[in-house]
């Protein structure tokens, strides 16, 4: 993609940070052992998912044909990764927060802290490492179930759909996702929401996209 002192590179100049990124998105299990690759697509973005969470990362390698590659130890395989795309498909979801760069570094900053409190919480399960964001009286809230902590979280614009008022997430998940568009540079961030049961959207509008499913809570 690039000649520096008469060397060709093959991939851009944040392929290495990217695939460092993607260890986080892959499956960890064998369950579905294709899940376990990143999906280099012909044309240069990047796709990985464990299934419960997805980030797309577009123009970043330089293959000229698809290619399976653990992000681990950079094995490369062929196989038929399954289609995501509709997935980010964000027709009918509403652009509903907006985060400046600084506000990127801070939302990361408070998930970071917020499962490090977890990690040091007696009897936390992983069903109970879950956050719930809020959409109260004009603001952003996160709050920790089943602890009584609660956040406001900045943000540049607030739109939020009709009759919806709270989402609850995977705290590490989030730290992840907000973590990937701080480290591959996003300038700005959009969250779309439908609905406290649909994926929610994070997306620069770019270059790096993350998906985030919702987490069912029991009363």
């Amino acid at each position: 993609m690039d000649i520096k002192n008469g060397i060709e590179f093959v991939h851009g100049d944040l392929y290495g940070v990217a695939m460092d990124v993607v260890k986080k998105f892959v499956s960890k299990h064998d369950t579905r052992p294709i899940l376990k690759y990143s999906y280099h697509r012909t044309g240069g973005d990047i796709v990985a998912t464990d299934s419960h969470r997805l980030i797309e990362i577009k123009e970043i390698h330089g293959f000229k044909e698809d290619y399976l590659v653990d992000p681990k130890n950079f094995m490369f395989a062929k196989g038929d990764y399954p289609d995501v795309q509709k997935l980010t498909d964000k027709g009918e979801h509403t652009k509903s927060i907006s985060l400046d760069k600084s506000q990127i570094k801070l939302w990361l900053q408070i998930f970071k802290s917020i499962n490090q409190t977890m990690k040091v919480m007696k009897n936390v399960s992983s069903f109970n490492k879950v956050v719930v964001l809020k959409v109260q009286h004009n603001k952003v809230e996160v709050e920790l179930k089943n602890f009584d902590l609660k956040m406001s979280l900045p943000c540049t614009t607030l739109n939020i759909p009709e009759n919806f008022e709270q989402i609850a997430l995977s705290a590490e998940y989030m730290r992840d996702a907000l973590e990937a568009h701080f480290k591959l540079n996003s300038p700005s961030l959009n969250i779309y929401i439908k609905g406290n049961m649909v994926p929610m959207i994070l997306d620069e509008e770019v270059k790096v996209t993350t998906l985030l499913l919702p987490v069912r809570l029991y009363d």
